[in-house]
């Protein structure tokens, strides 16, 4: 047997609804015990389906517990969830809602608690209901505990801490001998409650269709609830209404809970980073696109590059912006963007020398710059059409300084 009793899960509040819901269970325990109401008729066997669903037919329930057959009724998952068969089932589920209210309930506060509890016991029993309703409408079983909403809280535990530890008790008895052994121990929260959930589901897929029909024993209570918490985990983790300090499930499982603040913020920039050169390369192929400003593309890139140390445009696109800019005369920022091209050492050096040599030479009257550009060009890796070209500006080129044109710097062009 063991027992738990406490957790080393960072808490920011104090359990102050976990405590009272536990305070009320026993207060209606005691205040009106409900044992005669699911004990058997004389001469009848007790028809109880695994924990604490009894046979309407054969007791009597009363209309506080979770009644089948008997109409939708999804408050009843909340009174249900405050009635318990003996002290033993008691007993077992205030423990359980001790340490996993303990965990939610300290890492959201307590009329977030109350919400999230009352809320998987009403959607819980109209879930349950709905689904024996449709499914096997003419079963007459009852259900009483909570331990529907308790695995909800343990998937919610498993979700929002999965490696902090649950500590218990467990307490061992040797066969044939009175002493008992007591030994504390730390059990991470995915191991103990996700064995739970796990056992309770596997065991509902094989189960849920019996002799009977389908019957709503104990498991599939216990997984119903456990799937409600889930939703209610993921959800409040997806939107940031908890703080679960880089050990929640997914965090653990890409590794983030053994990195230091420093790396999980140098890794935040670094995906800030992406985003934005993406928008950027976006922003540009958008406006090349458009084909009407190419100067503006080019000068976003080299805000970009001055910004972003992780920039690289792209081939298609530089080149197109090189081309756009020629295409409309836009000499000057095309001869900007093709030396930039030109240092980068990209695939088409020849081609935009070629290209750059032809700009100096003919409109911009720089025939030595022209034949500078066309120096690092080897002539013999050129296509026939390409040497042709080349050829040509050369002697442009040479051609305009026989003539006595002599090279301006660029800035004064």
């Amino acid at each position: 047997m063991f027992i738990p009793y406490g957790t080393d899960a960072p808490l920011y509040h104090v359990p102050a609804v976990t405590i009272s819901l536990i305070v009320i269970n026993f207060g209606i325990f005691f205040a009106e015990p409900i044992t005669s109401a699911i004990a058997p008729q004389p001469g009848q066997q007790p028809v109880a389906i695994a924990e604490w669903i009894i046979d309407a037919g054969n007791h009597h329930p009363n209309a506080y517990m979770l009644q089948f057959g008997e109409g939708i009724k999804p408050w009843q998952g909340v009174t249900a969830a405050f009635l318990h068969a003996n002290l033993l089932h008691l007993i077992g589920n205030m423990l359980f809602l001790f340490v996993f209210g303990l965990i939610v309930e300290g890492k959201i506060g307590w009329w977030k608690f109350l919400l999230i509890y009352l809320g998987i016991a009403l959607v819980w029993g109209l879930m349950l209901q709905v689904i024996v309703a449709i499914l096997n409408p003419g079963l007459q079983v009852a259900a009483l505990g909570a331990s529907g909403v308790i695995f909800g809280l343990m998937a919610i535990a498993v979700i929002w801490a999965p490696l902090n530890n649950l500590e218990i008790v467990i307490v061992f008895q040797r066969f044939g001998n009175a002493s008992h052994s007591v030994q504390p121990v730390d059990v991470p929260v995915v191991t103990l409650a996700g064995g739970y959930l796990l056992l309770d589901i596997v065991t509902s897929i094989f189960i849920v269709q019996g002799r009977y029909g389908f019957v709503p024993y104990t498991c599939v209570l216990h997984a119903t609830g456990a799937l409600l918490g889930a939703a209610i985990g993921l959800w409040m983790l997806r939107w940031k209404i908890v703080d679960c300090e880089r050990f929640d499930i997914f965090s653990v499982w890409a590794g983030d809970h053994e990195k230091t603040q420093d790396q999980l913020d140098q890794e935040s920039a670094a995906k800030t980073e992406k985003t934005l050169v993406q928008q950027g390369l976006d922003q540009i192929r958008q406006i090349l696109d458009e084909g009407e400003n190419p100067q503006l593309a080019y000068r976003a890139h080299v805000s970009m590059a001055e910004k972003y140390a992780s920039w690289h445009l792209p081939e298609r696109e530089f080149l197109t912006i090189i081309k756009q800019l020629c295409d409309q005369q836009r000499d000057r920022d095309a001869v900007l963007a093709m030396e930039e091209y030109l240092k980068a050492n990209r695939l088409k050096q020849n081609q935009v020398r070629m290209k750059l040599a032809s700009l100096l030479t003919g409109s911009m009257q720089l025939p030595g710059q022209a034949l500078s550009t066309l120096l690092p060009i080897r002539y013999g890796d050129l296509s026939p059409k390409e040497q042709a070209l080349y050829e040509r500006i050369a002697t442009e080129a040479k051609t305009s300084q026989a003539a006595g044109v002599v090279d301006l710097p660029l800035d004064d062009w």
